[in-house]
């Protein structure tokens, strides 16, 4: 998968919770986000990527690193 999209995919979750660089093993709580923001964030991905999050995925996420990994998946599926 193009490291371009994953930079692009990093770059989109620092404008959101508004830091310059993303700590991938930081938890989603810590950096105060919330289910609303992490639903919010990909339906976001999903629109920008063409991919899917299935609902019950979303809750899953637990960390940068857990929500950019089920990114890069998805990513790598399409090719």
């Amino acid at each position: 998968m193009s490291e371009n999209k994953m930079d692009e995919v990093r770059k989109m979750l620092a404008d959101k919770i508004h830091v310059a660089e993303i700590d991938e093993n930081k938890p989603l709580k810590d950096l105060g986000l919330d289910s609303l923001d992490v639903v919010e964030m990909c339906l976001s991905l999903e629109d920008k990527f063409g991919i899917q999050f299935p609902a019950e995925e979303l809750s899953e996420f637990k960390t940068v690193g857990d929500l950019l990994k089920s990114i890069e998946e998805k990513l790598a599926k399409k090719q």
